[in-house]
């Protein structure tokens, strides 16, 4: 993995001194962001002994100035620049990353660093893909990406696209002044929700029965379906709607129950779920 990055020799002359103050032989500094593709995202550096950087972590050498990247935090990195702002003991350090705010957007093919835990799609198979193997994305939405390897589609899970270095759809909401769970945050939670297949959410696939909201016990749980009674990946979506309204504010569980009653018809879908299949 690659990162174009720039320090300016005053900042590598004055990060290098603070690096020897501190005595530790080895010394690094380590960058990373923390939110990274949202509008709260914020650039960090620290300092960085030997042997707590990541077995992940992305290392450059500014002539004597070791940096290690975070590997999840690569994609929002590049292009960063850092700095030195005033003069003598006034000085500090400045750093630019113009794509820390911007949503991580991944390449159409690439290599896996690693062997890679996925899910066959759609019997849901569980089967490891192996370092080296050449994939490309055929969709990468909800924080999990669908890969085609060898002309069988894979379901890489959110944790395995972190450690590979991307990372997409945060989700970030503003907590109600009063307390309460929001309806509409948790309809907006579960439309980051896709079937592994096709790029639509299951919101907009009509899968969604029903939401039920407990404000006393903070619990969600929710009533669904699936396209089809005997598709492998029902536990894995279920799972992820289960994932994502645990991040809504106030939401202390969430359960998701799989029903079949009434039988799921494409006359379930919404007017965007119709746009982009072309039944519109």
């Amino acid at each position: 993995m690659n990162i174009n990055a720039e320090v300016t020799s005053e900042a590598r002359d004055y990060l290098v001194s603070l690096l020897a103050k501190q005595k530790v032989p080895g010394m690094a500094a380590r960058v990373y962001v923390e939110k990274g593709g949202t509008q709260h995202a914020e650039t960090c550096l620290a300092f960085c002994p030997p042997g707590e950087e990541s077995p992940d972590d992305v290392r450059r050498d500014f002539d004597d100035l070791p940096l290690f990247f975070e590997a999840a935090s690569v994609p929002y990195l590049q292009d960063m620049q850092i700095g030195l702002h005033g003069e003598g003991n006034l000085q500090t350090l400045t750093i630019k990353a113009p794509n820390s705010k911007k949503p991580a957007k991944p390449p159409k093919t690439f290599v896996l660093s690693e062997d890679c835990s996925a899910l066959r799609v759609p019997s849901g198979e569980s089967v490891t893909l192996p370092e080296g193997a050449s994939v490309s994305i055929t969709q990468a939405l909800g924080g999990s990406f669908t890969v085609n390897y060898q002309g069988n589609l894979y379901r890489l899970s959110p944790e395995v696209t972190r450690q590979l270095g991307f990372q997409s759809d945060a989700i970030l909401f503003e907590p109600p002044e009063d307390g309460r769970i929001s309806d509409q945050q948790c309809w907006d939670a579960m439309r980051l929700v896709y079937d592994p297949e096709i790029p639509v959410n299951v919101v907009s696939l009509g899968l969604i029965y029903e939401l039920h909201i407990d404000q006393e016990s903070h619990c969600v749980r929710v009533e669904m379906t699936l396209t089809s009674p005997g598709c492998g990946m029902g536990d894995i979506i279920a799972g992820d709607v289960r994932d994502k309204l645990l991040q809504v504010p106030y939401v202390e569980a969430s359960k998701v129950d799989i029903v079949f009653d009434p039988p799921w018809s494409y006359d379930s879908l919404d007017e965007e779920a119709r746009l982009e299949l072309g039944l519109i």
